[in-house]
């Protein structure tokens, strides 16, 4: 039962936890308890792929040669940039679940601008992890603010920016190279020449091996590939954007957020889907609003009850529906709303890599419960309002 000795420190009820050699239990018999457990429990599928290394499913981002988990931890809740340890701790739990990949940023970490990046720097070489054995992502050409009131910014999407911004991320990282680069933002003002000429420099340089466009509009991403490919250079090979079952009508961030949610971006997904470009998706849960705790009834009775960003981004008639529907196709297939919704994400032909908030080990099993579920066609076009036929 040697096997039995890693599933107990991954299993989700923590059995290691409850200190059964001082009750003089050897391991032999702790692994019997685990055993009873396993059977008596909800969770044997879960458990059985835990032993066969089929609990995380991977996908390939184009352009890089390293496999990518179907889940990507977000890391924008780590601001100590010496921990804290319950923080490491969580990205231990992931990475014993088979998260390879990390979603980070330039300007990550609050008070202080980099302190995200400098704790995952910390984490990777402490575990003793080998480099190449994760997916490294962070992102550049986030608008610097100075004042909210009157609002100044300006944008960093310029060479000299990135160039900037691209060697403080490897320095807080310890390391000589991002496995995906982001720019953060988009600037029109900006040409994709410029900008695709100095990732290509990057690349060139061995600093970067795969470039990615957050919060960008599609036409400006095929501009983009289409410049690259008239000049023999890499163009993008995965975009971060908000996909959900909840379309964002209003930008609940108020900071150019982007999205590919609702019908109106029905045609930017098949460009990606046909140029094979990966979707990393923030926020598949919409803040909480996919979780079917807000309704409409709430918002007609008691809106200040609602987070304002929530009002803003996704309290609309259409998105109340989709998650009364999802409720129902939830309870017909013994699911919860948020396994439905989450599920929803990765059942489409885009190549969806969700990026996942989990604060504790429950919610991290929570969350990868999901790789199990797929939903058919008619079950997403019935949830998402394409087709009114109910599929059950």
């Amino acid at each position: 039962m040697s096997f039995l000795f890693k599933e107990r420190r991954m299993f989700c009820f923590r059995i290691y936890a409850m200190n059964f050699e001082e009750h003089g239990l050897d391991f032999s018999t702790i692994d019997v308890i685990i055993i009873i457990i396993y059977f008596k429990s909800g969770f044997k599928n879960t458990l059985d792929q835990i032993r066969k290394g089929e609990i995380m499913d991977y996908t390939k981002i184009k352009g890089l040669d390293k496999k990518c988990s179907r889940f990507i931890m977000g890391t924008a809740f780590i601001t100590d940039p010496n921990g804290p340890e319950e923080n490491f701790r969580i990205l231990d739990d992931m990475w014993e679940q088979g998260v390879n990949a990390l979603d980070a940023a330039h300007s990550y970490g609050y008070p202080r601008i980099g302190s995200t990046e400098i704790a995952l720097g910390k984490w990777w070489r402490d575990r003793g992890i080998k480099r190449e054995d994760f997916v490294l992502t962070t992102k550049c050409a986030h608008p610097r603010y100075f004042d909210m009131k009157p609002f100044l910014m300006r944008t960093t999407v310029h060479s000299y920016d990135m160039e900037s911004e691209l060697h403080d991320s490897l320095t807080r990282w310890h390391t000589d190279y991002i496995d995906v680069f982001y720019l953060h933002r988009d600037d029109p003002g900006t040409t994709v020449a410029e900008i695709i000429e100095t990732l290509n420099k990057f690349k060139k340089q061995g600093l970067v091996k795969v470039f990615g466009a957050a919060n960008w509009q599609a036409d400006r991403i095929k501009e983009a590939n289409d410049y690259a490919a008239a000049h023999g250079l890499q163009g993008f090979g995965i975009v971060e954007e908000h996909y959900s079952l909840a379309e964002m009508v209003g930008d609940p961030f108020m900071m150019g957020s982007g999205s590919l949610s609702g019908p109106k971006y029905k045609d930017a997904i098949q460009y990606l889907v046909g140029e094979g470009i990966s979707c990393a998706s923030y926020s598949a849960l919409s803040g909480g609003f996919c979780t079917g705790r807000f309704t409409r009834e709430q918002f007609e009775k008691d809106p200040d009850s609602i987070p304002g960003g929530l009002k803003v981004g996704y309290c609309y008639p259409d998105n109340f529906t989709r998650m009364e529907r999802a409720a129902e196709l939830a309870k017909a297939k013994g699911l919860t709303v948020p396994q439905v919704c989450m599920a929803y994400t990765m059942s489409g032909n885009l190549d969806v890599m969700p990026i996942i908030g989990a604060r504790n080990h429950e919610e991290l099993m929570s969350t990868l419960s999901t790789l199990e579920i797929k939903l058919s066609k008619a079950e997403c076009d019935w949830i998402d309002l394409t087709s009114d036929e109910k599929p059950f």
